[in-house]
């Protein structure tokens, strides 16, 4: 989620050279009403951590804070730098979203150090304000002191209020961790493992599943098998070559996971990216694919409300680093559960918004379900293979 519109412990247990840490993610399938409202979310091989996936959309995953550990669900996010939860000093009646979720009490952890330091995270719906502590983290198993966490106090809108995750957990490059601050800068949690040389290889991987079809086709509210890896990859979760793509120099300054696309087409008819090319972030915390704000909406195909045309509806393909990836409307296409009849309804995973960046799109979700993603920090690179996808998973 790139922030605009809307990791001591005995070191010895996972030195470098010990296996990827995979943390299991959820994701949780969307209901109609709110794809109807969809726009911009929020937002050494150490281990796995398995996700949850929300609505074909959302994916979060746990970490604990402080000692003993508070547990927590974030987003693992590789468009922001922060790790941040909502605070005990939230105000619930103000702030409905503080009391829907799980929140950080300092009082009650031993290992809470004051940071000082006020943190204001920019957000469509809203600024989220609170201030920075250090504390004691556990992911995938692997135990962290002294990491720099975002306590939230001030959580404005409603896409918070209705979200099942707490918070988020940025992956994204330091350089645009908040605030900003070249004599002390805040490091995200990948940072401090890197810094630590506790990862075999200073890389990370997204397996996004992708869940049965709603409740007209008897799919699930959730469904599992997604996971984050750090330190490494997880080959049973891929197929292929992994077709790596280099970052330009740019990217220094923006921060994201930042490739060049040189061509979009939605059939056979280029729509996009083949004069000046397309700066693309890579995104695991946006839900869909963003396009930029100007840009002609019109040449993506009308997707009928009630999934009537889906089976009809052309690819859409992206050229990144000379490669053509496409995407089928099973991935391209979201869909939601209709609230009263329990049919399923449909709309386009592509929308256009200003992100921060003129011209820039986001590479979401839907394309990041088909393709598993490799970001790799000592090269500066961005991998792509294809991702093994559940063989009981429904499609259209």
């Amino acid at each position: 989620m790139a922030p605009s519109s809307l990791i001591a412990f005995g070191l010895g247990a996972a030195a470098a050279g010990a296996a990827p840490v995979h943390v299991p993610v959820t994701k949780r399938p969307r209901t109609a009403s709110a794809l109807r409202t969809l726009s911009r979310q929020y937002g050494s091989p150490i281990g796995t951590s398995n996700l949850t996936d929300f609505q074909d959309s959302e994916y979060y995953g746990p970490v604990s804070i402080g000692t003993p550990p508070q547990e927590f669900q974030v987003i693992f996010d590789t468009g922001s730098s922060n790790l941040w939860v909502p605070s005990q000093e939230c105000n619930s009646t103000k702030y409905p979203a503080c009391k829907t979720h799980n929140k950080y009490d300092l009082s009650k952890s031993s290992t809470y150090v004051e940071d000082g330091r006020n943190l204001l995270l920019p957000y469509g719906s809203g600024i989220c304000a609170g201030k920075l502590v250090k504390e004691t983290i556990s992911l995938g198993g692997v135990v962290l002191d002294n990491v720099a966490v975002g306590t939230i106090n001030r959580e404005p809108g409603e896409v918070w209020e209705v979200s099942p995750f707490d918070g988020i957990l940025g992956l994204a490059y330091p350089q645009i961790a908040m605030p900003v601050d070249v004599d002390d800068p805040v490091l995200p949690p990948v940072d401090e493992m890197m810094k630590r040389k506790l990862l075999d290889e200073n890389k990370f991987a997204f397996y996004l599943a992708t869940c049965k079809l709603p409740s007209g086709t008897g799919g699930d509210e959730t469904c599992d098998g997604s996971q984050v890896t750090f330190g490494g990859v997880d080959e049973t979760k891929f197929s292929g070559d992994i077709h790596w793509v280099s970052m330009p120099k740019i990217q220094e300054a923006l921060g994201y996971w930042y490739v060049s696309g040189s061509d979009m087409k939605v059939g056979d008819n280029t729509v996009a990216c083949s004069k000046k090319g397309c700066g693309m972030v890579v995104d695991t915390g946006t839900s869909v694919i963003v396009a930029p704000a100007s840009f002609d909406m019109s040449v993506f195909p009308d997707v009928s409300s009630d999934c009537s045309n889906v089976d009809s509806l052309p690819d859409i393909s992206i050229t990144l680093g000379g490669k053509e990836f496409s995407l089928g409307p099973e991935f391209y296409v979201l869909r939601g559960a209709d609230d009263a009849n329990e049919n399923d309804e449909c709309q386009l995973g592509v929308i256009s918004q200003f992100v921060g960046v003129p011209g820039m799109w986001i590479l979401g979700d839907p394309f990041l379900r088909k393709y598993y993603s490799i970001y790799d920090r000592d090269q500066d690179q961005v991998g792509f293979a294809l991702a093994n996808q559940p063989s009981a998973t429904v499609v259209v």
